[in-house]
């Protein structure tokens, strides 16, 4: 008699083999069917045309209307946004910030609800497949909150987005420093509601966090070499000032250009002449505009070498045209021309609104400065023309024309009667002016093709 207890299972070896095939290819299938849901070949917010003037004159004045009436002062500042102007604003930003321009988003308010559709392209091989979300936002209890994200044809579980907005916040609160005056903005905004087909927003102005955060985000993008770089052209611009500083405390834009650009041809020899470039105006810029180095980079010691001598940096024997000047170069060669050329404009209409009023000199000082920042940085073979041509120019005319004067000073409501407004052809006639005389100097042109 057979002994039960020693006998063993008859397994089928091949069969079991089998089921597993299947079951980790129905996995696999499954995971592949989850990760198409969420991608799509076309994007749910098509791109849209490239922002036109009138775009980029209203974001000024949208910048603008809602800026305090001194920017020096503490406190509530309330802000409302249609969803046309919260279109343009988006549109703006990702067509200018580094890595987010073929990110393309959209936004509609109705009453107290809003829908957000975002389109993040993602390059697998020759294919381009894009990752839609579908963010819906209600009013609930006081406050507009997130209450549903779909990816692709996948709903986002409740629980996830929850823990993901519980995620960034706690990143922010504990990660850089640069990280923690972002979260010290967010907790600026005391409310966010949804109401009447608007966004409202309520912010506790702090300049003091503002300036923290201009600091720190502009070394957001910084290497090490950038900040050597940078230490390099701020140290030597120490070295004009003190000798320069002899002859007096004013001294010519044209004190500081041409030297500053021969060394950077000289370094661009085993270096980027763009990253050369771009350093050279960062750190000219804040000597101009009185800034210290410290603005920029974080840990410099205090001593003289960091501590050039404070000199008054002229255009055309005016200081405020050097300080626009190398502004709007600094941040064109940094952050992009179109954001240099909305900041540039949009502080001559708040002048004209709140102080010394609106100037048409300023104005060319800015498109000259965007004009040297952009040509600096566009391609290595401009940049390396540019530093040539800046070693040898003799006099502030071959890098600025002459302001025209006529009517600076101007209050809001002397240019409203005399302009109407910045889209009036009269207003665009004189813009184009100062445009032409900038582009017709050579500094700004092409270099011509080299031939084999």
């Amino acid at each position: 008699m057979t002994d039960l207890r020693n006998r063993q299972p008859h397994i089928r070896i091949p069969r079991i083999r089998r089921l597993l095939v299947w079951l980790l290819a129905l996995t696999l299938l499954a995971v592949l069917l989850l990760a198409l849901s969420t991608v799509s070949l076309r994007p749910a917010v098509p791109a849209s045309a490239a922002l036109s003037s009138t775009d980029i004159r209203r974001i000024e004045q949208i910048i603008v209307d809602n800026s305090p009436v001194r920017f020096s002062s503490r406190g509530e500042r309330q802000l409302s946004l249609d969803a046309g102007e919260l279109n343009l604003l988006t549109a703006f930003v990702m067509a200018n910030v580094p890595r987010t321009q073929d990110v393309t988003a959209r936004f509609s308010l109705e009453d107290d609800t809003a829908q957000a559709w975002v389109s993040i392209p993602q390059q697998l091989g020759p294919l381009t497949l894009y990752l839609n979300l579908h963010a819906r936002f209600a009013q609930d209890q006081g406050r507009a909150r997130l209450i549903s994200l779909h990816a692709g044809f996948l709903p986002v579980p409740r629980r996830i987005m929850r823990g993901a907005e519980n995620l960034v916040g706690d990143r922010l609160e504990t990660a850089s420093v640069a990280s923690q005056e972002l979260a010290e903005l967010r907790h600026g905004i005391s409310s966010v509601e949804l109401r009447d087909d608007l966004l409202h927003l309520t912010l506790q102005w702090k300049p003091e966090a503002l300036e923290q955060l201009r600091a720190q985000a502009r070394q957001i993008f910084m290497s090490e070499d950038d900040r050597q770089r940078l230490l390099s052209y701020y140290i030597y611009i120490g070295d004009i000032a003190r000798e320069v500083a002899q002859q007096g405390r004013t001294v010519s834009m044209q004190a500081f250009l041409p030297d500053l650009f021969a060394r950077a041809s000289e370094r661009s020899a085993d270096s980027s002449a763009i990253a050369e470039n771009r350093s050279l105006l960062q750190a000219l810029s804040l000597y101009v505009n009185n800034l210290s180095i410290g603005e920029l980079l974080d840990g410099i010691p205090d001593d003289s070498v960091f501590s050039p001598p404070a000199l008054r940096v002229t255009l055309y024997q005016r200081q405020d045209l050097g300080r626009h000047f190398t502004s709007a170069a600094a941040i064109a060669a940094s952050a992009g021309a179109g954001i240099a050329e909305v900041l540039a404009n949009s502080k001559e209409v708040y002048d004209a609104r709140y102080t010394s009023g609106f100037s048409f000199s300023d104005m060319t000082a800015n498109v000259a400065g965007l004009a040297l920042g952009e040509t600096a940085t566009r391609t290595e073979a401009q940049a390396r023309a540019l530093q040539l041509r800046l070693r040898d120019v003799s006099a502030e005319s071959g890098y600025m024309p002459a302001p025209d004067t006529e009517g600076d000073g101007m209050t809001e409501e002397a240019f409203i009667e005399r302009y109407r407004d910045r889209n009036s052809p009269t207003y665009l006639a004189r813009l184009r002016s100062i445009e032409a005389k900038v582009a017709e100097l050579p500094l700004y042109a092409a270099p011509e093709p080299s031939t084999p």
